[in-house]
């Protein structure tokens, strides 16, 4: 038997159990919690980036290592085997 029809059905009577209820399970003193201060994101992630700027120095980073690899590849044909 293949194990797709029996993931299915298993899925299938998953989907059918009972969940507890979850209210009243809080503790009485939530309602009063104190919670953390939000602040924006934006102040939190900084300056947005500027993606053409990046794309311009991956390009010449790798033109560089792509320089580098085609003079280590001459000299590599340029190389005598004994």
């Amino acid at each position: 038997m293949k194990p797709l029809p029996l993931l299915i059905l298993i899925l299938a009577c998953a989907g059918c159990t009972n969940f507890p209820e979850l209210e009243g399970r809080e503790p009485p003193n939530i309602n009063s919690a104190r919670f953390p201060k939000l602040i924006p994101l934006q102040e939190n992630l900084g300056p947005p980036a500027n993606p053409t700027a990046e794309a311009i120095e991956v390009e010449e980073d790798l033109t560089a290592r792509s320089e580098q690899l085609q003079k280590k590849a001459a000299e590599l044909q340029k190389a005598e085997i004994n």
